[in-house]
């Protein structure tokens, strides 16, 4: 079975998340609730590897003052 991935913060350096199947719903404000069949890899370059631990995970994207700007925006690595 080919495992499903998900880019979960795209940057430079991207959060991935692979999983057997994932279902992605936004809530608005950076906010997604996931859906994980199966084992949830993160994968990140900088943050080594980690599995997730429960079916339902929400992840929120860190929000913050552009300081060119002054627009709050998604805060990515």
């Amino acid at each position: 079975m080919q495992k499903e991935a998900l880019i979960l913060e795209p940057s430079t350096n991207t959060h991935v998340l692979e999983a057997d199947k994932i279902e992605m719903k936004k809530l608005g404000n950076g906010i997604i609730k996931l859906k994980i069949t199966g084992n949830g890899i993160v994968t990140h370059g900088e943050h080594g590897t980690i599995k997730t631990e429960a079916e339902n995970v929400i992840k929120y994207i860190q929000q913050e003052i552009n300081p060119i700007s002054g627009i709050m925006q998604n805060a990515f690595d």
